[in-house]
């Protein structure tokens, strides 16, 4: 579809979610928290990082102070978590296959795009500072704004920086408290679930990774949802 001005139309905005969606950090996550666990004499399991996938850090570290009977308070999880996370991602994560190069080609359509994280603003801008270039017109962190995922209110706040209304955008999530963050937030939703099972839903698409996606398979979705 075509504008009067002759620009193919498409979202307003795209925001990707970032742990497990556009970087590739679960296994440092899971590393990271496996190994603090263990100093602490705690056997961390499957099931305790499944329980934890998503975050936000607030429900992790008081997951982990449960496990430890209390024995070190959520706050010190936190402060814990973070510092050491936001070295290790800043050295030791990627960008997941496929998420780099569609960001390089809608910034050069000029499609804009956001980063929209439940994990702390410290360990996001690491992140960012981590890459070797990167095309996100804004970011959102956990502590931008009151609550966060699953709450809508990080993509809202993110179509509000952008200027966008969001039930005119498309987001990216891999997890299940991010996608239903987005669901709430009224945008066209992409889930690229990696430990979840996920239905598809009239405005809810399922694909298992980012290399399948493109500037087409983007108008595809945006004509798609123009039609619900």
């Amino acid at each position: 579809m075509q504008t009067s001005q002759g620009k193919a139309e498409t979202f307003q905005a795209i925001f990707f979610d970032m742990d497990g969606l556009f970087l590739d950090s679960e296994p440092a996550w899971h590393a990271g928290e496996t190994e603090l666990m263990l100093e602490l004499g705690y056997d961390w399991t499957e099931s305790d990082q499944l329980h934890c996938l998503g975050g936000p850090l607030t429900r992790i570290s008081i997951y982990m102070s449960q496990c430890v009977k209390g024995s070190h308070s959520p706050d010190w999880f936190m402060k814990t978590i973070v510092s050491r996370m936001s070295l290790r991602l800043k050295n030791g994560a990627a960008p997941m296959p496929g998420a780099m190069e569609l960001s390089d080609s809608l910034a050069a359509s000029g499609i804009r795009h956001g980063l929209v994280s439940a994990s702390p603003r410290v360990i996001v801008d690491s992140v960012l500072a981590g890459f070797s270039h990167h095309n996100f017109e804004i970011s959102v962190a956990a502590g931008d704004i009151e609550r966060t995922k699953p709450f809508p209110d990080p993509y809202l706040h993110a179509a509000k920086l952008l200027g966008v209304d969001i039930t005119q955008c498309l987001i990216f999530e891999d997890s299940g408290t991010g996608i239903q963050a987005a669901k709430s937030s009224g945008a066209f939703v992409v889930a690229v679930p990696q430990f979840i099972e996920v239905e598809e839903e009239k405005r809810l698409k399922v694909i298992k990774s980012l290399t399948e996606v493109n500037l087409e398979k983007i108008a595809n979705y945006y004509e798609l949802d123009k039609s619900i």
